[in-house]
């Protein structure tokens, strides 16, 4: 099996650095002697988490205009990227529910005493 080496933050910022500047992936790849495939990853998961408003301040600051983060928000929406939200948690199966119910229904004459 292939040994992996974690890249440490310095050589991901050096690898963004370079590629935001314009340069390819080959390149880059080579200067940095990695693998082509290591820095095309990193290259797409970088910003993906990044909320509307982030984006539009990054607008702003690039381009000098300022953008709403509800333009931003629906431009993203239209290329057909929604918003992360996280389950507040699992929903139960059915026979979870019932299992839970009745569990609910034995205790419900608890008292502190017992």
């Amino acid at each position: 099996m292939a040994r992996r080496n974690h890249l440490d933050d310095f050589t991901r910022g050096r690898m963004i650095g370079k590629l935001e500047e314009g340069r390819t992936v080959t390149s880059v790849a080579a200067e940095l002697r990695i693998n082509k495939s290591v820095v095309s990853r990193t290259w797409r998961k970088k910003g993906r988490h990044q909320s509307a408003s982030v984006i539009d301040q990054q607008l702003c600051t690039t381009m000098g205009r300022q953008v709403s983060w509800f333009t931003v928000a629906r431009h993203l929406h239209k290329g057909g990227l929604f918003a992360h939200r996280p389950e507040r948690c699992l929903p139960l199966k059915v026979d979870h529910q019932c299992h839970r119910l009745q569990w609910c229904r034995e205790q419900r004459n608890w008292t502190i005493d017992q």
